[in-house]
């Protein structure tokens, strides 16, 4: 996983610029070690996604077939 992270280096500097941390790759590994520790202690795991994955107002229209 650190690869992957460490493979896209403008995500990296903007979060730095940002954030003054690459914040991406933090809160990426907070969601693994959670997900981690869900599975080892039988409880749900809680995404923390604001807005949560696929809620509407987010959501990609509808594709209409032609």
């Amino acid at each position: 996983m650190f690869y992957i992270m460490n493979t896209v280096p403008v995500v990296k500097k903007e979060d730095e610029q940002k954030y003054g941390e690459y914040q991406t790759k933090r809160v990426i590994l907070e969601c693994y070690d959670a997900m981690a520790e869900a599975m080892k202690t039988g409880r749900p795991y809680q995404k923390i996604l604001d807005p949560p994955s696929a809620a509407p107002h987010v959501a990609h229209p509808e594709k209409r077939e032609f």
